[in-house]
């Protein structure tokens, strides 16, 4: 190991941050000690090749303290180089991936579950003596007469609340505002400020953050921003971010910080656009798959990854900002949703809420396609649920020319009898290929007959083909690949093609959702017809035939499967507005079935048996 240096300044052109860096810290860890985020699928491991750098001014050596060696156009792998001094490099601006928006809320507010109360205190007098406290229930009482469940007893109960009420009444204000979350008072503001309140709700996922502003008196989604999940530099799915509490520097504190910086970050951008301050916000609601919410509370996930693999913790009691370092109205509640089992968290928990499967009369097949892949069959009380790694890969992650769904991803492919046509994001060259783009092109190469059953490309088939496609086959280092953009026509001068590696990466996704649906099919046992409904990242943008072509999806109409958006931003909203959808999503995790996938027998054979593409 090298011995320990001074610290060196590292700077990014177009960036005014100026970061700490030294011969002890790969390049990768500053900039994520810094707060830049850096895509690292592999971890730091030096295999994905995605943590990619350009080194303007100054030099850097490897591990072994030898110059390290640059690629094409001075680039260097950011996980596998140090500064040997202050260092100035060019960052690729990362741009968040494309995801459904929450989808329109429509929820009834008789029941919402964060609400104001504008009291007119009578104060006590020599003549007519009570406490200050008791001039605040006595307050409310009258304001809420008309509803004879609500109990206004003990609501300011608690050392905190009371230091608050000993502020507010200091100058005697006509008008107190009580802010009351589940009709438990949690905060006390002089004069009447109910025209501001505002909640966040967040999806937290393992590649996308997505935060939804919502206006709590209109009962509406305000504004909307996302980012990349900036722990996506320690690793590209759930399990390499487990592995990374306890084996890279940080650890589960480090990984900690990453997310709620990134919380806070959304929520400055929020209250920004819609001209607000983080003061004016009272709530927020979080849904997450279960690695996400032990990270954002700083518990460690390790028991996810050992037998029986459990979750730690199913409900949470509401949290303040403090516990969470969120920052918001320091007296308003952060409600993390309620966990299901194992891996299938609280994002599920909403995506059911969202598309009403807790109380459909009809059988559902919910398929909640990201980083990470959930599926829920059934309807009302029977309800069975799964988890499988549907792969980083829908995200660009362990696909050579893959990339997230921003400007310059491919997302269509259309092979013609002489030409393969493509679609980007944007009005760029293309860049590479995001997971919808994949699974098309894919699919593709299926129905051409290049990739057979068994998912290998034949030579055979491609002889058939016109001149101009036949020549789009290549073997590159005794490896077979399928050009899609010619080196002169993308955007980095490199062909962007689908690998036979590829292919393969997408048979072992497709087979593994494909087998938890199977077995999510046997449990039901309906011989009504079955609606699927996709959701999340990936789900939302995927060809419908073409996930059906390469077996993906259960054979059945295509009428029958819809597009339910970014189903779990949408529960999360609705469990903001609504405490009766907040008590839904409890009973949701209560009754939901869950179903340890690799335990069922004869999982392994059905999982092998399901690698191979449906025959044409």
């Amino acid at each position: 190991m090298m011995e320990a240096s001074s610290t060196y300044t590292l700077l990014i052109e177009g960036d005014a941050r100026c970061l700490p860096c030294s011969q002890e810290k790969t390049i990768l860890r500053s900039l994520i000690d810094g707060g830049v985020f850096i895509e690292a699928n592999c971890g730091g491991k030096g295999t994905c090749g995605k943590c990619k750098i350009q080194v303007s001014t100054g030099r850097v050596i490897d591990k072994n303290g030898r110059q390290a060696q640059p690629g094409k156009d001075n680039t260097y792998l950011a996980c596998q180089v140090y500064p040997q001094g202050d260092i100035t490099i060019i960052l690729k601006k990362a741009q968040a991936s494309q995801k459904g928006q929450a989808t329109e809320i429509i929820v009834d507010d008789s029941m919402p579950l964060v609400k104001k109360v504008v009291l007119s205190p009578a104060y006590p007098t020599v003549d007519n003596h009570y406490s200050l406290q008791d001039m605040i229930r006595q307050a409310l009482s009258v304001h809420t007469s008309e509803d004879p469940s609500f109990n206004s007893t003990g609501l300011i109960d608690n050392a905190a609340m009371l230091r608050r009420l000993s502020e507010v009444v200091e100058t005697k204000p006509e008008l107190i505002t009580i802010t009351l979350f589940a009709d438990k008072a949690i905060a006390i503001e002089a004069d009447d400020t109910s025209k501001v309140l505002y909640g966040v709700a967040f999806d937290i996922g393992t590649t996308t953050v997505v935060g939804m502003l919502v206006d709590l008196n209109a009962g509406k989604v305000v504004a909307v921003c996302s980012k990349n999940n900036p722990q996506a530099s320690m690793g590209a799915d759930v399990i390499s971010r487990i592995q990374a509490t306890h084996e890279l520097l940080g650890g589960l504190e480090g990984l900690s910080q990453l997310i709620r910086r990134c919380l806070n970050q959304i929520i400055a951008e929020l209250c920004s656009a819609a001209g607000l301050t983080a003061n004016d916000v009272y709530a927020v609601t979080i849904a997450g798959n279960a690695t996400m919410a032990h990270l954002v509370l700083e518990i460690s996930p390790s028991t996810l990854v050992r037998k029986p693999y459990a979750a730690l913790f199913k409900y949470m009691s509401p949290l303040n900002p403090q516990d969470i370092e969120l920052e918001i109205n320091p007296q308003g509640k952060i409600m993390v949703l309620p966990n299901i089992a194992s891996f299938v968290g609280s994002d599920t928990t909403a995506a059911i809420l969202a598309v009403d499967q807790d109380i459909l009369e009809t059988p559902m097949l919910l398929v909640d396609l990201g980083t990470n892949g959930e599926m829920v069959i059934g309807s009302g009380n029977l309800l069975y649920a799964c988890s499988t790694a549907a792969g980083p890969a829908f995200e660009g992650a362990h696909i050579r020319d893959g990339m997230r769904a921003a400007d310059g991803a491919i997302t269509d492919v259309v092979m013609t009898e002489q030409d393969v046509l493509v679609q980007v994001i944007g009005s760029g060259k293309p860049a590479g290929i995001c997971g919808s783009g994949i699974v098309k092109a894919v699919a593709e190469l299926v129905k051409a007959g290049l990739v057979n059953t068994s998912g290998r490309f034949t030579k055979a088939a491609a002889a058939k083909l016109p001149e101009s496609l036949q020549q789009r086959l290549k073997n590159q280092g005794g490896q077979w690949e399928f050009v899609l953009v010619e080196g002169k026509n993308s955007a980095s001068g490199a062909d962007i093609s689908i690998t036979q590696a590829d292919i393969r990466q997408i048979q072992l996704v497709k087979s593994s959702i494909y087998t938890g649906i199977q077995f999510l099919m046997e449990r039901l046992q309906s011989e009504s017809e079955l609606t699927v409904c996709l959701a999340g990242a990936f789900g939302n943008y995927i060809d419908v035939d073409s996930a059906l072509t390469i077996g993906m999806l259960p054979a059945g109409r295509k009428e029958a499967v819809c597009s339910a958006g970014n189903a779990a931003g949408t529960g999360a909203v609705q469990a903001l507005l609504s405490a009766e959808k907040m008590q839904r999503c409890f009973a949701i995790a209560d009754k939901v079935n869950y179903i340890e996938l690799a335990a069922q027998p004869g999982f392994q054979q059905r999982f092998l048996a399901n690698l191979s593409f449906p025959p044409s």
